[in-house]
């Protein structure tokens, strides 16, 4: 009876799990870039041995935490000339604080510091993985290979300047997962080294890869099985009890 109730609140704090990182799903469907995170599934059970005892007690067994799907998403069009979306697989890189983080978030602009941001303020780097300073322009141009060009104020059209290089990466080999702060890294908490193989196209904005509808399918199976879970406890309070009762009964 003990490994039966274990059994069933395993799989009610999966479930418990599970509604957060689909609430965390929605929350961040408008966000460009947006990586969705996936559901903790289980992937098994182990079994409490105590010497001289039968196994009594199941725990559940999971996948790694923090994982995300790394599909791309739909690409929208914005004809602004500081958007960006990664084309296919890749990252950009960011940084928040003195920490570097891989991104897809294109919505960019240039901060009150001359900084290119993205739409959380967070620094998008160069190839050296420095914060790009943008100076003040009339035009600008990203290339494909992620090279930035202005064309200064006051120069006559077609004078194109590079001021610097946003830094890609493919990520190629690299295990990949999202850190406490919602941004990815790799396992061991750094970023993939700089490769420029990965591609962006200017005045397009990659949306995110959260699917409201299948988000929302999950989240009403998830309360299904809940509620499944629940009346399973109440079962087994109720067998518990008639097996108190049997016992109990004068011989």
């Amino acid at each position: 009876m003990d490994k039966y109730i274990h059994t069933v609140l395993n799989s009610i704090n999966n479930l418990y799990e599970n509604r957060f990182i689909q609430a965390q799903n929605l929350a961040n469907v408008s966000v460009p870039g947006y990586r969705k995170d996936i559901s903790v599934k289980p992937t098994g059970s182990v079994f409490l041995d105590l010497e001289g005892s039968l196994p009594s007690r199941a725990l559940a067994l999971r996948e790694d935490r923090n994982k995300f799907d790394g599909t791309p998403g739909a690409i929208d069009r914005t004809d602004n000339d500081l958007d960006v979306a990664v084309r296919g697989q890749g990252y950009m890189y960011g940084q928040v604080g003195d920490t570097p983080f891989l991104t897809r978030r294109g919505d960019l602009s240039v901060s009150a510091q001359g900084q290119l941001v993205n739409g959380a303020g967070q620094n998008i780097l160069n190839a050296e993985l420095n914060p790009i300073d943008i100076p003040p322009n009339r035009k600008i141009k990203i290339s494909e290979d992620g090279q930035i060009f202005i064309t200064p104020i006051g120069a006559e059209d077609g004078v194109e300047q590079q001021v610097d290089t946003i830094g890609l990466t493919l990520a190629t080999g690299a295990l990949l997962k999202k850190s406490p702060d919602g941004q990815i890294r790799t396992l061991e908490g750094g970023v993939p080294p700089v490769d420029q193989q990965a591609s962006v196209v200017q005045g397009f904005v990659e949306l995110a890869n959260v699917n409201v509808v299948e988000e929302l399918v999950n989240s009403i199976e998830n309360q299904r099985h809940y509620e499944i879970n629940i009346k399973m406890i109440v079962t087994a309070k109720d067998m518990d009890e008639s097996s108190t009762s049997l016992l109990s009964l004068p011989s």
